[in-house]
């Protein structure tokens, strides 16, 4: 449950993906709800079955700061993700990252 927690608080103001899900809503999700959702991740872990939907992004043109907004070249693309699945993958991260260090630093 630490670990889910470390990832809400890590998480920034970004948009949400195809899913509709912000992570304001993940932070203020009540500690039953935190419970289900560290159990979907750790099946989600068990299993290696990503949902098909955490695959999905939402492509959206952001145009780049002092360019003419008229010209379709002076966009830039921004993949819009599912911030359920980048809370996983923080989580994932942090572990891999922690083992990586324990195994330097040896016994």
């Amino acid at each position: 449950m630490a670990e889910l927690n470390i990832s809400n608080v890590k998480s920034n103001e970004s948009a949400a993906g195809p899913d509709g899900v912000y992570y304001p809503f993940l932070r203020h999700l009540p500690e039953s709800c935190l419970h289900t959702l560290l159990k979907l991740f750790n099946n989600i872990w068990t299993t290696r079955d990503i949902p098909p939907s955490w695959r999905e992004a939402s492509v959206v043109p952001i145009p780049k700061p002092g360019k003419d907004p008229s010209d379709p070249s002076n966009y830039r693309p921004i993949a819009l993700t599912s911030c359920l699945c980048k809370t996983l993958e923080r989580m994932v991260n942090d572990r891999l990252v922690k083992g990586t260090v324990q195994f330097q630093e040896g016994p």
